[in-house]
């Protein structure tokens, strides 16, 4: 209750909520982005899931650098062999490309550029990140836990179910409208059958 209360006073963002790749560039520009590091996992990049932002990132000359090495549950270590690529190359913003240990990443590795002489384990708990992180889109492909949808379930139910997992109290925008998420997973569903 005491967090609930002191939520309207809390620094947090209202998240701009993006709707198709196409409305990026706007963001680059605002926000002044000239170099992003994409978390994800290999599945996404071995599915190109990240093909069309890479393409938005060419057209707007946003540099781009991947860490496709996240782990579930993501570890210590990929946060800060993330953060390594983060920092050799430059970067001044995060993707966050996958399901929740994507997301996860990308805000560890955010927290960490915040708070540089701060390990992990410091920032641990509640109120202990105040400093802004970098500027962090979130373009989710998964629908939570699963609980809600089955392997069973159609594709546009799965699309609608990642769309609204980016959930409006993460500091994040969201990406992708249900039409490309619906693509993405019929890429996936094409694969999954080949296999």
């Amino acid at each position: 209750m005491v967090m609930r209360a002191a939520l309207p006073v809390l620094p947090y963002r209202e998240p701009e909520i993006i709707r198709s790749c196409r409305e990026l560039d706007r963001v680059f520009k605002k926000e002044q982005i000239k170099s992003v590091l994409i978390a994800t996992d290999q599945g996404i990049v071995s599915h190109r899931l990240t093909a069309s932002v890479e393409a938005v990132l060419a057209n707007s000359s946003v540099v781009c650098t991947i860490y496709d090495k996240t782990q579930p549950n993501p570890t210590v270590s990929n946060v800060e062999d993330a953060l390594t690529l983060y920092r050799a190359h430059g970067c001044d913003s995060l993707i966050a490309i996958g399901g929740g240990s994507s997301m996860d990443c990308a805000k560890a590795v955010g927290a960490r550029v915040a708070h540089p002489k701060k390990s992990l384990q410091q920032m641990k708990g509640i109120l202990r990140v105040l400093r802004p992180l970098p500027t962090l889109i979130a373009i989710p492909t998964t629908a939570g836990t699963g609980s809600e949808v089955t392997l069973a379930a159609d594709i546009p139910e799965l699309a609608r179910h990642a769309e609204q997992e980016a959930n409006p109290l993460y500091p994040v925008p969201k990406l992708m409208d249900t039409g490309e998420l619906e693509t993405i997973y019929h890429k996936i569903a094409d694969w999954s059958v080949e296999q």
